[in-house]
């Protein structure tokens, strides 16, 4: 069995006012779509879904088994909450494992929390990267330390180490994570640490 799997179920209705029945049920309206078959209407248990994202992020392969039919699918699209970030509803794709694929991958900061305990910001521009691979290759994350790393370093795409199976479509030159001092302000009198500004205030 693959590693990741979820069960659901068809859903006769399809249409807003259903899918506000389904999400009402403590479920997840989904779709599963794909090359080779009828778009399929589902549903999920909502404990399922978001156990799979905490645990996996939502990426990756994972098997949608629909009424015992097993389905080999990555998440294309999920739809959240504005507000709440609930989960509203998912898109799978349906792939095969030799299908080349263009999918998101998240990027894991390791030695952030170390890092920032000097006082430093670790400013992360890109969370995710976009890769080409075939579907059974798919990393679930990229992992890189920087618990080495000091103010004014910086961390690029061209930084990452990536397999021979995994195309980058993003630049290599563009910038991951950077390291900042604490926040100034600058005001009339030219830039002022954030801590000075806030003991000025205290004295007016």
């Amino acid at each position: 069995m693959m590693k990741n799997s979820l069960v659901s179920s068809l859903r006769n209705e399809t249409g807003s006012n259903a899918s506000h029945r389904s999400r009402d049920l403590g479920n997840v309206p989904a779709v599963i779509y794909g090359k080779s078959i009828n778009t399929l209407t589902v549903e999920i248990e909502r404990t399922e879904v978001e156990a799979f994202v905490r645990n996996q992020g939502g990426k990756g392969l994972v098997q949608v088994n629909v009424g015992g039919q097993p389905y080999t699918t990555f998440v294309k699209e999920m739809q959240r909450d504005p507000v709440t970030g609930m989960i509203m509803h998912v898109d799978f794709q349906q792939v095969n494992q030799d299908e080349q694929i263009h999918t998101m991958v998240p990027i894991i900061l390791k030695g952030r929390g170390f890092v920032e305990k000097g006082g430093v910001t670790v400013q992360q521009q890109v969370r995710e990267l976009e890769v080409q691979c075939f579907a059974g290759s798919i990393p679930e994350k990229f992992e890189f330390d920087i618990s080495n790393f000091r103010p004014g370093d910086t961390l690029k795409v061209s930084d990452v180490e990536f397999g021979e199976e995994v195309s980058i479509i993003n630049n290599l030159e563009s910038v991951i994570a950077s390291i900042a001092t604490p926040a100034k302000i600058i005001d009339d009198e030219g830039e002022v640490p954030l801590e000075k500004k806030i003991e000025l205030a205290d004295m007016e």
